[in-house]
């Protein structure tokens, strides 16, 4: 292994030491140091310390200025970003597979830690409903802050573009919520649904904000304490809880 990418490596270990973008976690699961390439020439690669890779097989990642930020200083002006963010993808022209839905959808169980079965019921009754027709749109299809970067206090960059595709924005906004719940309150989701609508300039759907909240499992509380990799506290104990309050709002609106 290279010294450069060796003090690289520590550094990612220290700057992205969780996320599905970082170079720390995908290494955890094979072991080593990964070569950390500066240049590309055709099939051949230049690692920071100068060596070729010789054409052999490789993971290409393009780095991107900025940091997972799940303490934000000012939350407010956080929200009102991602919103404008789910916003302007949610505008662009591009074409992109259909949206596929969720496997679990047409079998959903209320979690073992639930303390109000009664609300999961209630959610489930209206999504066996036909589900609302929605407007073709490009959509990330995991927008959620744990694929968002920042610098400064600005969002700087979206990443883990692999399931995007052409479907309901609504549901975009759903899955953002539900991950803002978990990890914040249902108030920190009802404000992103707030400023999402006054920047899209139309209402969020609450059949698609209850179909991408249901998707919550038991197996979250293992995940989002892994994604948010120290940095910062996350209360698992409560995480139930603050989905079903979450829930609740969102059957008010229909």
């Amino acid at each position: 292994m290279t010294p450069r990418s060796e003090s690289l490596f520590a550094r990612a270990q220290q700057v992205t030491p969780g996320g599905v973008n970082s170079p720390v976690r995908a290494f955890g699961a094979v072991g080593g140091v990964p070569r950390f390439m500066v240049q590309g020439a055709g099939p051949y690669l230049t690692d920071a310390d100068g060596r070729e890779s010789d054409g052999h097989p490789a993971i290409l990642m393009t780095r991107l200025p900025g940091r997972v930020d799940v303490t934000p200083a000012d939350p407010e002006g956080w929200l009102g970003q991602i919103a404008a963010m789910a916003a302007r993808i949610h505008g662009v022209r591009v074409a992109a597979p259909p949206f596929r839905g969720r496997i679990d959808a047409a079998a959903p169980v209320v979690p073992a830690s639930a303390t109000r079965p009664d609300v999961w019921e209630a959610a489930f009754g209206i999504l066996r409903q036909r589900a609302p027709e929605p407007a073709a749109r490009f959509i990330h299809r995991d927008f959620q802050h744990f694929n968002l970067l920042w610098r400064r206090g600005r969002l700087t960059g979206v990443v883990d573009w692999a399931m995007s595709c052409t479907g309901p924005a609504d549901f975009d906004i759903g899955h953002c919520r539900l991950n803002l719940a978990i990890l914040f309150g249902s108030d920190w989701a009802e404000r992103l649904r707030l400023a999402y609508e006054a920047e899209a300039g139309r209402a969020v759907d609450p059949w698609w904000d209850l179909y991408a909240g249901t998707a919550y499992s038991d197996g979250w509380r293992r995940v989002i304490t892994v994604q948010v990799a120290g940095r910062a506290p996350v209360d698992t104990a409560g995480m139930t809880s603050r989905v079903e309050d979450l829930l609740e709002a969102t059957l008010r609106r229909l």
